[in-house]
């Protein structure tokens, strides 16, 4: 196996863990969307807890990119993720103790999505670490599948999920996938 091939399934084990990463997260998202509805009967929150789980990767992306230049990418990508778990921890407490009000799901949404904001600029630079010039077309391909992964495939299957089983679940799935994207991200090193 030459080193490009090397290269190349190093990438696909760290497009394994975002891709994983992406759809938990959607799982999540989509959920809490749902919940809140269920709840409360308001589209307006619903659509609040929308916002409060994508808008700080919006507005931090630049200052993540900034981290992603400075820092080691790998560190960033685990404590991101990790600590995006604790906002999806702190909502599951709140599920597991009776029903978590709405400012709860938003302080843990929050949490959740600043931390994982992280995640992507750091993601997105390691791979033109990983990869030679000619693989990016390719990967960038691979790259924009999990990405939309989120959008496409989280919401089918988390209202499959929530048909057989409640909120809790996703959220236990999300957290369990911080495991897999976290492993798949130190098990890849950057080449010398």
């Amino acid at each position: 196996m030459n080193k490009t091939e090397k290269s190349f399934q190093k990438f696909l084990l760290l497009w394994s863990g975002d891709f994983v990463s992406s759809v938990g997260s959607g799982l999540t998202s989509f959920g809490l969307g749902v919940y809140i509805f269920q709840q409360t009967g308001k589209a307006s929150l619903m659509a609040l807890v929308t916002l409060l789980a994508f808008l700080p990767s919006l507005l931090l992306s630049a200052p993540a990119g900034v981290l992603a230049d400075h820092y080691d990418r790998r560190i960033l990508m685990v404590m991101g993720d990790s600590l995006s778990a604790v906002g999806l921890l702190f909502i599951l407490f709140c599920l597991m103790r009776g029903e978590a009000q709405v400012w709860q799901i938003c302080v843990g949404v929050s949490i959740s999505s600043v931390f994982a904001s992280l995640l992507e600029p750091a993601y997105k630079s390691t791979i033109t670490d990983l990869l030679p010039r000619e693989q990016f077309s390719k990967a960038s391909g691979l790259v924009q599948l999990a990405g939309s992964a989120k959008y496409l495939l989280s919401p089918i299957l988390a209202g499959f999920l929530l048909g057989i089983a409640d909120i809790r679940l996703l959220l236990i799935i999300d957290i369990c996938t911080f495991f897999v994207t976290v492993s798949t991200t130190l098990a890849v090193r950057k080449p010398q």
